[in-house]
């Protein structure tokens, strides 16, 4: 949770700076114009900066569920047109680590952003013993929720 804070201060310095130069810290900005809304049943933890650590984590856990071996499991991280797309590939990729009891550590290597509206992309790299995999997630907004609808390595 270390980005929220960094997020937060720099939030508070820019605030500062718009005071400094005459402007007004309740003053409509562009950024604040076009704040996404927090995901369906999350508190609006700071529009944006919400919105960017709910996508952070539910990254993370999707790994967690990746690790469990089970690929029925991941459904309901993704859309059902890619779930259907992508359900056979990824029960023949995830069979070698569950055969070998392979576990996944993760790491983001590119924070959230949004590449088109509506449309969020962010980036892991995900280590297992023996080697690692870089794998891009573009997430889209269905009913209020946030699902997959690309999920493939580097």
């Amino acid at each position: 949770m270390v980005w929220r804070g960094i997020a937060l201060a720099v939030m508070l310095a820019l605030s500062l700076a718009l005071i400094g130069c005459g402007g007004s810290a309740d003053e409509e900005t562009p950024a604040e114009v076009a704040e996404t809304p927090a995901p369906a049943g999350e508190a609006d933890s700071g529009g944006l900066v919400g919105l960017v650590e709910h996508l952070r984590d539910k990254s993370f856990q999707l790994w967690d569920v990746y690790n469990t071996h089970d690929p029925n499991a991941l459904e309901a991280f993704y859309s059902d047109d890619y779930w259907e797309e992508e359900k056979e590939s990824l029960r023949s990729n995830m069979q070698p680590f569950k055969d070998r009891g392979l576990i996944f550590t993760a790491e983001e290597t590119a924070p959230p952003k949004e590449i088109a509206p509506g449309k969020w992309e962010i980036r892991h790299t995900a280590r297992y013993p023996g080697g690692e995999v870089k794998m891009v997630f573009v997430y889209e907004e269905f009913v209020g929720e946030w699902l997959l609808t690309y999920l493939k390595p580097e």
